[in-house]
């Protein structure tokens, strides 16, 4: 089979599935998987190539080209409002939000969401939309996931059948409404707030050619999930590769859920293989539900398909004071032995929790510069400690750093224990040299130390004020940042030359100056 073969079939194919799947839609998806030597999923981009799909803002298409499609802006702009009283309307009063409203008081939040439709799904079973051309409430229940592995990310399709089918997609680490796909105009009309996160137009791509894949894989289960008369309604769990975003996010969501009551409705649980913490430790409540652990996207999708699982990634946007206090005393109760035992013997005074990093972003001289750091406060603080923390492949400059303290203070070298133990010693340190990265929302969200905080340029904006940092959570201590011009950037040729993520120098002076002004007077 020729690729021009296989896009003429594979554009039968879309249509089908778009339409009316069926015995067409098996016949079709046989052929083209019959051929070995075509790769599907390179075919399906070269295919979009050819048919490629306009990707707008909401706020970016013209009128006259909304009213050739017949289309209506605001019918399309219904659908990205994450309001209380919007999603009460469009259950016309069925879907009551006083108690919601109550127990989630508008915050700071970044973005600043509710994700109503979540609360309103696990309520009633479904998720509402507007037609984007009568202007209808419409409903769903049939919601198909995409995983993007190289970029960990996720989606939730939601297909409403109205005067031509569409789909709304809940994108992203906070999983807000962020666009709508309408395939006979092979378009895509965006949230503003799915680009002000920082997702480039190329996710969304990739998520609808990995949603036509998976159809193609799996036509015959995604038939008999679209014909079946029923769902069940599950949670998505373990999505988030990055720390805080599982924190903030992923389990602020959980805890929102167990808080509002609402997890009695859930009897099924989608487990990604990116889980931080078992579900069941965090949450008990949820142990009598059936579970589905899948380890790659299209178990993921196929498992969906099988059970016939209408899914939800409940997700919030910040961390409350009760859900960090909450993952505190988690974090106690599952402590292992022998942390529990050098916590308990640990007499340091001050306790200082050091955030080592290697693979990018780093600190070139940590190493010396915490050694000597360490070194000059023992002067005037005998009894300080230091705990360090790290992932694995800090492991040998905590050895280093270890093997020159350890006969003059106490070192804890917390690179390889377990997440929870080392949100114990978070816990337990009284302050924290941290780098701007995902590990802080561990010393700042969920400890609330004071401390000081360090990186390469462009990840300093988080932590000023009015940045990332500040809407996290309401009432916590604001990191403490070293100024700009103390931070020596190292440009190297290759791809973190580009980003935000470049190696630095700096001064240990820098942090000792800033440290020694939030520990308490040395003669006390």
């Amino acid at each position: 089979m020729s690729l021009s073969d296989f896009i003429i079939l594979f554009e039968a194919f879309k249509k089908s599935m778009d339409s009316l799947p069926g015995c067409t839609s098996i016949g079709l998806a046989k052929e083209l998987l019959l051929f070995d030597s075509v790769n599907v999923y390179q075919s399906i981009n070269e295919y979009f190539e050819k048919y490629p799909i306009t990707v707008k803002s909401i706020d970016e298409i013209q009128d006259n080209e909304l009213e050739v499609l017949g289309l209506n802006r605001q019918y399309l702009k219904y659908n990205f409002i994450d309001e209380w009283t919007h999603e009460q309307a469009m259950s016309n009063s069925s879907f009551s939000t006083e108690r919601y409203q109550y127990m989630l008081p508008q915050r700071q939040g970044s973005p600043p969401l509710y994700n109503t439709y979540i609360y309103a799904a696990l309520e009633q079973g479904i998720v509402r939309a507007i037609c984007p051309n009568s202007g209808k409430v419409l409903e769903t229940s049939t919601s198909f996931p995409i995983y993007l592995e190289e970029r960990g990310t996720q989606f939730v399709f939601y297909r409403v059948k109205g005067s031509e089918d569409f789909y709304i997609a809940t994108a992203g680490y906070p999983s807000l409404k962020g666009f709508l796909y309408l395939p006979k105009h092979n378009l895509i009309i965006v949230s503003p707030s799915f680009f002000q996160l920082g997702y480039p137009k190329e996710y969304i791509l990739l998520a609808i050619s990995q949603l036509y894949r998976k159809f193609l894989l799996f036509t015959e289960k995604t038939i008999r999930f679209l014909q079946s008369p029923s769902r069940k309604l599950a949670l998505l769990y373990g999505t988030q590769t990055n720390l805080g975003h599982f924190f903030l996010n992923e389990f602020s969501g959980f805890f929102r859920i167990i808080m509002t009551g609402l997890y009695r409705k859930v009897q099924n649980i989608v487990i990604y293989k990116n889980s931080k913490v078992p579900l069941c430790q965090l949450f008990p409540e949820f142990k009598k539900a059936a579970c589905y652990s899948c380890d790659d996207a299209d178990a993921l999708f196929e498992t969906c398909m099988t059970q016939g699982l209408f899914l939800l990634y409940p997700c919030a946007s910040h961390l409350s004071a009760e859900a960090a206090f909450h993952i505190q005393k988690v974090a106690q109760g599952y402590c292992s032995e022998s942390q529990k035992r050098q916590l308990a013997d640990c007499v340091a005074d001050p306790l200082i929790f050091i955030n080592l990093r290697k693979h990018n972003k780093a600190w070139l001289e940590q190493v010396d510069g915490i050694i000597n750091l360490v070194r000059a406060l023992k002067q005037n603080y005998p009894n300080v400690g230091i705990v360090l923390d790290g992932l694995s492949d800090c492991q040998e400059d905590a050895e280093l750093i270890e093997h020159s303290l350890r006969q003059e203070i106490a070192v804890y070298n917390g690179v390889n224990i377990s997440l929870l133990d080392t949100i114990c010693w978070a816990c337990r340190a009284d302050t924290y040299l941290c780098v701007i990265g995902s590990g802080l929302v561990l010393l700042t969200c969920i400890a609330n130390k004071p401390g000081i905080v360090h990186s390469e340029h462009g990840h300093m904006g988080q932590v000023r004020p009015g940045g990332f940092w500040s809407g996290l959570r309401n009432d916590i201590f604001a990191p403490i940042l070293v100024s700009e011009h103390e931070v020596v950037v190292v440009k190297k040729e290759g791809y973190y030359a580009l980003t935000s993520y470049e190696n630095y120098s700096m001064d240990w002076h820098s942090l000792y100056n800033r440290l020694i002004k939030i520990l308490y007077p040395p003669s006390l």
